[in-house]
């Protein structure tokens, strides 16, 4: 816990050093500035989400659903714009609890933050579905405004990402919602004055856009989440009358204090980089684009990832361009001197080319030993698994074949004596499950003496309260050994069935369970499990 505190003086001391300029160049600066201190600004955020699930996990709310309820809220808001599978989880949480407390204003509030949620997303059907399951009059005032503030957006929303014809009838739908704001809102409140300006950005009223939005920067309380948003707001606006360097000014600002609130689902990031890209700023451009890729992945926004899809490409394209045809003109002028100098620096060229040819073929022994020193460490890997493997199925085989021949012999035996009752008796001493209990014994005996530190580096792959812990340290749990089978090169399921007798859909839901417990993306994590390395 202290050291969450002491990132977080570091964190906000150093970004407030930053200072103020109204200049555009300082703006791209202090963007940029921000950028980099991102995964610091991002990791405060965990730890104060962190404080949280602790109080979640280790508070006894049996006879205090009201607080359970209360801090259930708190996640989800605090994961609202940060992290999509989260916020929906603890906002269903939140539902779930306030329909145990058989309360109306919790059981709308939570839908409520649930509707919000769904429409980051990108999940319109679902977001008007919620929206129209929800009693506003069972909420308070703030959050009945909170309320229509997501109702408006999510019809406007609709009415930008949908076909034209339908376009009039959920503008509609949304300047009702932001009618209803008007009528019951604090005129002075960020919220009141947020949704006239997107009423107006909606019905393309540019000019009142900047009025509503100007006086919503002029205020001295705006959270860095409420700036990120009037900033992207009015800088949208500012684009689209052509007024592309205050548009620039204003999408920069929106940029830092998305980062600034650890805001995930962002737009100003993308806007930024189109409006960028089409100026020919090509470099700028590119780091802005790809700040709102990793921005609406880490969120879960497939929405968001498929409007970055349309123009990343275009950028990329025209970023490897640039560079071909600098690259293409550096080739020229160096062919121009080059034949200028020829008749003095042909010697040199040529010892030149040497040296280059003996560095390339040096470079290319080199990396030649690095891949042999690999694919020999790989062999001597798979020879001391095979050696091992074999031995223990030649040991295992003979041991199962004496059995199966002194079963036989004794079976010929009664047969021949005609002790049925001896046959019945000798056939049920054979016990399946016990023999497949010393099967995976050996199994396990084997792998751990080849992986000595699997169990270890496995567990490092997960938080600490997702670890497997063994009873026998020579025993391996079900888990551990179908991800054991998986290290030793057999991945399809119907084979890891067969070898632990279970079903194929079994196997499968072990997999998926362990993958998602973990701290690394399924990929990552396969890929961590292939690294432990054999003695």
């Amino acid at each position: 816990m202290y050291r969450s505190v002491i990132l977080t003086f570091f964190v906000l001391l150093s970004l407030n050093s930053f200072g103020q300029n109204d200049s555009l160049a300082f703006q791209f600066a202090e963007a940029n500035k921000y950028i980099e201190a991102k995964d610091s600004i991002v990791q405060v955020k965990k730890n104060k989400i962190a404080l949280l699930t602790d109080s979640l996990q280790h508070s006894n709310f049996e006879d205090r659903r009201n607080e359970e309820y209360n801090l259930l809220v708190k996640l989800t808001k605090e994961y609202e714009y940060f992290v999509y599978d989260s916020a929906f989880q603890y906002g269903n949480l939140a539902l779930k609890t306030a329909y145990g407390l058989q309360e109306a204003s919790k059981i709308a509030e939570a839908k409520s933050n649930i509707s919000l949620i769904l429409l980051l997303r990108g999940l319109y059907k679902e977001t008007i579905d919620s929206i129209q399951t929800i009693d506003p009059m069972a909420l308070d005032q703030k959050k009945r405004i909170d309320f229509y503030s997501a109702a408006y957006r999510a019809y406007y929303d609709l009415s930008n990402s949908r076909w034209g014809y339908y376009a009039p009838k959920y503008r509609k739908t949304g300047n009702s919602y932001v009618k209803k704001i008007a009528a019951e809102g604090d005129p002075d409140s960020f919220e009141y004055i947020l949704a006239l300006a997107l009423k107006s950005q909606n019905n393309n009223a540019s000019y009142d856009v900047q009025k509503y939005c100007t006086s919503l920067l002029n205020k001295k309380d705006l959270t860095p989440h409420q700036s990120a948003i009037t900033n992207c707001i009015l800088g949208i606006s500012y684009l689209k009358l052509q007024e592309k360097e205050k548009a620039k000014y204003h999408l920069c600002k929106a940029v830092v204090g998305d980062i600034q609130s650890a805001t995930k689902e962002t737009l100003a990031a993308k806007v930024l980089a189109e409006l960028l890209f089409h100026d020919g700023d090509l470099e700028k451009a590119n780091r802005f684009i790809s700040e709102a890729q990793k921005d609406a992945v880490f969120y879960g926004s497939n929405a968001r990832q498929l409007e970055i899809s349309f123009i990343r490409p275009d950028i990329e394209a025209a970023v490897l361009s640039k560079v071909e045809k600098e690259k293409k003109i550096i080739s020229n002028i160096s062919l121009i001197v080059s034949l200028l100098a020829l008749l003095l620096i042909s010697f040199s060229i040529i010892i030149y080319r040497q040296v280059k040819e003996l560095k390339k073929a040096r470079k290319e022994i080199l990396e030649s030993n690095g891949n042999l020193r690999q694919l020999n460490e790989q062999l001597r890997e798979v020879s001391k698994i095979k050696e091992e493997y074999v031995g223990y199925y030649f040991n295992f085989s003979s041991q199962f074949i004496g059995k199966l021949e002194a079963m036989k012999k004794a079976v010929s035996r009664q047969l021949m004596t005609k002790q049925y009752d001896a046959i019945e008796s000798e056939l049920k001493n054979y016990n399946s499950k016990k023999e497949r209990e010393n099967l995976f014994e050996d199994f396990d005996r084997i792998f751990l003496k080849l992986f000595p530190d699997f169990v270890n580096r496995f567990n490092q792959l997960f938080e600490e309260k997702d670890r497997i812990s063994l009873k026998d340290s020579q025993c391996l749990t079900t888990d551990l050994r179908i991800f054991a089978l998986i290290r030793l090169g057999i991945n399809d399921n119907e084979k890891i069935a067969g070898i632990l007798n279970f079903s194929v859909n079994t196997i499968y839901t072990y997999k998926t369970k362990i993958r998602n417990r973990s701290i690394y993306p399924n990929e990552e994590f396969d890929l961590k499990v292939m690294a432990i390395k054999s003695v």
